[in-house]
């Protein structure tokens, strides 16, 4: 399935799932994305994989992975709940990809790491950019994850590394918190 199926897919499925006003919550998601849906696809993508405890979705089966999601998180937390991480995190996402970033030091990490174009830093680079939103680490060790992601890309595209960074922020958080549980992501 291609990135517009994709999102066409999501759509239909959240039409037929959630109240008109939820769906409007959703619709303003889907639009802050400018109608890029391979930017919007790429999106969810790299959000299921922080959702998937890094395990990044087989391309195909990002519909099917969301509609699992969704459901199954829907009915703990609420669908209300559920549509408002993610708005979080696309937050997150276009203010990183398309490098709306104010802080100087921050810009330019942001700016180093798009240009390696390795694109499986990001579910840690959103769960980064969360936890220094709400305080749970300051702007220094927010710099210094920055300065280790920007090596290990340099790294990875110039083959001296054979390391999955789509679970980067798991095992990061593993050493973090000392666990071996991952923090959900809400």
């Amino acid at each position: 399935m291609n990135a517009k199926d994709t999102i066409q897919s999501v759509t239909k499925f959240l039409e037929l799932s959630l109240d008109a006003q939820t769906l409007s919550f959703f619709l303003d998601i889907k639009k802050s994305f400018g109608g890029d849906d391979e930017l919007f696809c790429d999106f969810l993508y790299r959000y299921l994989t922080i959702q998937k405890g890094g395990m990044a979705p087989l391309e195909d089966k990002i519909y099917n992975d969301f509609c699992l999601y969704f459901s199954r998180f829907a009915e703990i937390q609420g669908e209300n709940k559920i549509l408002e991480q993610i708005a979080r995190y696309a937050k997150y996402y276009l203010m990183l990809r398309l490098e709306y970033i104010d802080d100087d030091d921050f810009a330019k990490s942001i700016s180093v790491i798009n240009s390696y174009e390795v694109w499986d830093v990001y579910p840690f680079l959103l769960e980064l950019v969360d936890d220094f939103e709400n305080q749970r680490i300051d702007k220094n060790a927010l710099i210094n994850m920055l300065e280790m992601v920007e090596d290990l890309a340099y790294k990875k595209i110039n083959g001296e590394i054979d390391t999955d960074l789509a679970s980067l922020g798991v095992d990061i958080n593993k050493m973090l918190f000392d666990t071996n549980t991952m923090r959900n992501a809400g």
